[in-house]
């Protein structure tokens, strides 16, 4: 009997970007709290959409000036892919991550996307994610850009490039 099965997809049409800065005390992380119809009032890292003609890492660059006005002084791929599961759309989602750093005096503002941000200590951080894939990128990104000098063979120079 040959039974036809439908395959799940595998998409990446989005991107997640941990925005850094670095204190006396070591790193703090940047959560955003959204306030669009989508995941309303949940805390969460920077993360959007990958426009046409985009490469991800521009669209990463894109949304965190768009979501905070900032634009980081060193900008990395953070090796790590975030996956998931959409039930709505039926697809298994692949966003690559990215870790941005900026000044500790950045000042941070806000879209209409979001209604409060804080910069949290990872073990603070933890705690208002909802997802374990954010979860487990951000204990990457404590443990590889936080804890360790970040490897250069990640830095995107996009001064260079763009």
């Amino acid at each position: 009997m040959n039974i036809m099965r439908e395959e799940v997809p595998i998409r990446s049409f989005s991107v997640s970007a941990y925005l850094c800065k670095i204190d006396d005390n070591g790193g703090k992380i940047l959560l955003l709290e959204r306030t669009s119809q989508y995941l309303n009032r949940t805390w969460q890292e920077i993360s959007g959409l990958i426009e046409p003609r985009e490469t991800a890492w521009e669209a990463a660059l894109r949304e965190i000036k768009e979501e905070t006005s900032l634009t980081p002084y060193r900008f990395y791929s953070a090796d790590f892919v975030e996956r998931f599961y959409e039930h709505g759309q039926n697809v298994i989602n692949l966003v690559p991550v990215f870790v941005g750093f900026v000044h500790e005096d950045a000042q941070v503002h806000l879209s209409e996307e979001h209604s409060d941000y804080m910069w949290v200590r990872t073990n603070e951080a933890l705690e208002y994610l909802h997802f374990s894939q954010q979860k487990e990128a951000t204990l990457h990104v404590q443990k590889a850009f936080l804890d360790t000098e970040p490897s250069e063979h990640l830095r995107i120079n996009f001064e260079a490039v763009g």
